[in-house]
């Protein structure tokens, strides 16, 4: 649902703008989020699903700071 999450965030929010997704998952928020020039801040409990969102956003260039 790329798609989908790219229009809703270009649609709520504006470049550089902030953006909280308290259910990562596998990171899509993230990812698109990066694509459109807004940073954001993602939370998840299950490790395996960290790990898939954090592989998933490092394949793109970007700047994580740990």
């Amino acid at each position: 649902p790329m798609k989908a999450i790219n229009r809703i965030i270009e649609i709520h929010t504006e470049k550089n703008n902030l953006i909280l997704d308290p259910f990562l998952g596998s990171g899509t928020t993230a990812h698109c989020a990066k694509q459109l020039n807004r940073k954001c801040i993602g939370i998840e409990i299950e490790e395996e699903y960290c790990e898939m969102a954090a592989k998933r956003c490092s394949q793109s260039v970007m700047t994580l700071n740990i």
